[in-house]
């Protein structure tokens, strides 16, 4: 057993499950934008629904009191496997009593944002699965391929509202979305005003992030790959809820729990997640790869 270097006073226990919670809630990102479904109890599979689109070429014209061809309605069933996702640590009485940092609500902290983390590491992953694309490895984001986002996710008949989730780098790198709304060139020996693209170049000034663009609402997450094949390139990608499915635990999402180990005069901490993760219908995406080196 490893023994990690902090520790918990008397009363802590429900302090640090209780930090631990709400730095779940405040640091997961995906969550709220996918569809989610929560297992039976007796089962640790959640079956998602990906039906089939009709389309104008299965209405046919017809003449009165004729029979008309019945067309199928069909659907694929896409299954989320629910499986643990945790992480442990043991925290001792002794370094508590040396110590002046509030270790009981760290301890809680660390253990919430790592479970959130994973949760979006395995969530944003599956952007990089959706077939349809925009940008590819060595080009730089441009507005177009937003707008080309959205076009994809219309033909596809795909459910409002359209996310965008980018990494960092997409967001506030050199060849970022908010270097697209703002232009501070220089001409000659002499600095021009900074140009802003209307109110939205004005809010990227102003706030440092635009909450939505080109009729996306817009996310990031460190939990972008951003190095994509060594390349330099980051995963971004733009869908729709019914993109991606998440099955959730009949227990519920995350659960912490503490047990007290005398014999080592410590608390040992289990933070656990219950999740599955699966892509429901691939037009519902856009992977959106672009260059941040």
């Amino acid at each position: 057993m490893a023994l990690t270097n902090t520790s918990t006073a008397a009363g802590g226990l429900g302090r640090t499950i209780g930090d631990a919670v709400i730095a779940f809630n405040h640091v997961n990102v995906m969550f709220p934008l996918v569809t989610v479904q929560q297992c039976a109890r007796g089962s640790n599979h959640v079956n998602f629904s990906d039906w089939t689109k009709l389309t104008s070429g299965n209405v046919t014209a017809a003449t009165q009191a004729t029979t008309t061809t019945a067309v199928a309605i069909t659907s694929d069933a896409r299954t989320a496997t629910v499986s643990e996702h945790v992480i442990a640590s043991t925290v001792s009485d002794l370094v508590l009593m040396g110590s002046n940092d509030d270790i009981t609500g760290q301890a809680g902290t660390a253990l919430g944002n790592a479970v959130a983390a994973k949760l979006d590491d395995d969530l944003v992953e599956l952007g990089k699965g959706f077939s349809q694309t925009e940008s590819a490895a060595g080009t730089a984001l441009a507005l177009s391929h937003v707008f080309g986002s959205m076009r994809q996710l219309r033909s596809a008949s795909a459910p409002f509202p359209y996310n965008l989730v980018l990494s960092p780098k997409q967001v506030w790198g050199a060849k970022g979305i908010i270097s697209l709304l703002h232009d501070d060139a220089v001409t000659g020996s002499n600095a021009k005003p900074m140009s802003l693209m209307g109110s939205k170049g004005e809010e990227a000034f102003q706030t440092g992030f635009i909450g939505s663009i080109a009729g996306f609402n817009v996310y990031w997450s460190d939990q972008i790959d951003e190095d994509v094949g060594s390349g330099g390139d980051a995963a971004g990608f733009a869908f729709s809820s019914g993109g991606i499915g998440l099955g959730v635990g009949a227990e519920g999402l995350f659960r912490v729990a503490a047990e007290r180990d005398e014999m080592l005069r410590a608390v040992n901490y289990v933070a656990t997640g219950f999740w599955g993760e699966i892509e429901i219908k691939d037009t519902f995406g856009v992977y959106v790869l672009t260059d941040v080196s």
